[in-house]
């Protein structure tokens, strides 16, 4: 898996704790880089010779669940394309204000702004059910 693609799914990990369990999947904070949300300890990773290889903490099965849901969501989707559809969440818009999009800038999003894209997300889903229960969406 390419570094880009790990943040971003690093990030709707984050997010689909939000609407899975109602609270942060960890602690760590996101910054709102030209592609998108980024994790420093990621980016740090991806320079050593073997990245993660030294991580050795396990999960709770509840973890494994939420993050299992998120590949099988986002799993096959390009890295670009995950780029892009984290250019469409509030927390990453917010923390750009300002920048040229050029620039990588250095704010952390907002954690209650990933817990709004959450609510989004959350209620764009219940709508698509809805349509598919209804037959009105195909």
């Amino acid at each position: 898996m390419d570094e880009m693609k790990m943040h971003k799914l690093m990030y709707f990990a984050q997010r689909e704790s939000f609407i899975k369990e109602k609270c942060q999947l960890f602690g760590e904070s996101f910054y709102g880089w030209k592609y998108g949300p980024v994790l420093t300890s990621v980016r740090h990773e991806y320079m050593k010779p073997k990245p993660f290889d030294d991580i050795s903490e396990s999960v709770s099965d509840g973890t494994l669940a939420l993050i299992d849901g998120v590949l099988e969501r986002y799993g096959k989707v390009s890295s670009w394309n995950l780029s892009m559809l984290s250019h469409e969440e509030i927390s990453w818009k917010l923390s750009r204000t300002g920048l040229e999009s050029s620039e990588n800038g250095e704010r952390q999003l907002s954690v209650q702004a990933i817990q709004l894209d959450a609510i989004r997300e959350s209620i764009a889903r219940s709508s698509m059910k809805d349509k598919e229960k209804n037959g009105d969406y195909k």
